[in-house]
């Protein structure tokens, strides 16, 4: 079911290995086999893999979430059916993971932007996922947040040029409007908008 899920995206297994997308099964193999190798469930519920001491992901399309060197430090879990649950499920803020401190895809396009000269901001993981299919390299994802400073001063760290490219609905364009304030006032870094037509993401 997940693999047609993702064909019918045109998400090929080439893009499975590059993005190293996942599957969660509908019971608690992932919680019985780190207890078993010796992780104590009191640890897997604290970093978020469990939840009440059984496996907190079921039955979703599953990807990773990495820190800025490329470490993976969470998961966002997406149901592919139509249901009452919420359609991403996130690892809960840990240590480790802080989700306003992260850019979905950084620690790969930041060497397709110092290329570009510039890098593409945008809101979610299957708006960078599409960009890198269709050639567009340089795109990271700010996962649905208000963009912060702990994320531009990771930008500035690899361009000096940020496009702004989130969805063209009544939230996308008031993030937008926060990301430009934001952005004139505490970085140098020029700024572009990509106009997203027709409220469309």
């Amino acid at each position: 079911d997940a693999r047609s899920y993702l064909e019918n995206r045109s998400i090929n297994e080439e893009v499975i290995k590059k993005f190293e997308l996942g599957w969660s099964l509908d019971n608690n193999n992932l919680s019985d086999l780190l207890t078993k190798k010796g992780y104590p469930i009191d640890l897997l519920n604290q970093v978020g893999l469990s939840s009440g001491n059984n496996d907190l992901y079921h039955n979703r399309l599953m990807f990773p979430l990495h820190d800025l060197n490329g470490r993976v430090i969470g998961f966002s879990g997406r149901i592919i059916t139509s249901g009452k649950q919420n359609k991403y499920l996130n690892t809960k803020e840990t240590e480790l993971f802080k989700k306003g401190k992260l850019l979905y895809h950084y620690h790969i396009a930041k060497e397709a932007v110092r290329v570009s000269k510039n890098v593409i901001i945008m809101e979610g993981f299957m708006d960078v996922i599409s960009a890198w299919m269709s050639g567009v390299k340089n795109g990271v994802a700010s996962m649905g947040t208000s963009l912060t400073m702990e994320q531009i001063n990771a930008l500035e760290k690899i361009s000096d040029e940020v496009l702004i490219a989130y969805d063209g609905d009544n939230a996308g364009i008031e993030a937008t409007s926060r990301a430009i304030d934001l952005l004139s006032n505490q970085s140098s870094m020029g700024i572009q908008i990509i106009s997203i037509p027709d409220k469309m993401d």
